[in-house]
């Protein structure tokens, strides 16, 4: 079976308990999907509040299909982040200023790892999820065809942990560029988690550093 990167902050944990960013975020999208089964991600999503419930519907799908390996998760959940998720977006305010230093080789070279080594992370953590309650709250418009989708991880006797999924464009063209965990920012927690190895091999150390966690 494939390995899923090797999890740490460059020798540090990436696991953050509460603040765990990205198992948190797959709470959240599989319990989207057991609050709204009939989504569908098929069909295109009406307004940002079905665009989650969908991405949750397609979610649950990939955690659902039998006799999947983990590398074959692996894959659907690249699929499903390339498609959801703003990844040039992402990927570059991470590397902030390193982005415009760095050649187009090295910028496509860096933009395909991104996406890849965050879809693997996704894919190990789905083997964590314990079934956590989801409900959407709230949709809050932020400007022009940018909304945030407000929503709640409901957990047994605890406190119920708060996400917003920043959602950009319109019906059929929506994309998540940023989720916010308790006020923590995944984009800006990948750009902390970076920021050393930029300091010291700029672009092409981040995405060879990415490649090595994916090769493990």
């Amino acid at each position: 079976m494939a390995k899923g990167p090797n999890r740490t902050r460059w020798g540090r944990s990436e696991r953050f308990d509460r603040r765990d960013l990205l198992r948190l975020f797959v709470a959240a999208a599989a319990g989207t999907a057991l609050a709204s089964a009939s989504a569908r991600a098929d069909q295109p999503a009406s307004d940002p509040k079905a665009f989650i419930e969908n991405l949750g519907a397609s979610v649950l799908d990939i955690i659902r299909a039998p006799n999947l390996s983990q590398a074959q998760r692996r894959d659907r959940f690249r699929v499903l982040f390339s498609e959801n998720f703003d990844v040039p977006t992402i990927g570059r305010f991470v590397v902030g200023r390193y982005w415009n230093r760095a050649s187009p080789e090295e910028r496509q070279k860096y933009l395909d790892t991104f996406g890849n080594y965050v879809a693997a992370i996704y894919a190990d953590q789905f083997s964590h999820y314990q079934g956590e309650g989801f409900k959407t709250t709230a949709v809050r418009p932020l400007g022009a065809d940018e909304n945030s989708v407000t929503a709640q991880i409901v957990r047994p006797n605890q406190p119920p942990i708060s996400v917003q999924f920043r959602v950009k464009g319109t019906p059929g063209s929506y994309k998540i560029d940023d989720v916010t965990v308790e006020n923590v920012s995944l984009i800006i927690t990948k750009r902390d988690e970076f920021s050393s190895v930029l300091e010291q091999s700029g672009l092409k150390g981040v995405t060879d550093r990415m490649q090595a966690a994916l090769n493990a």
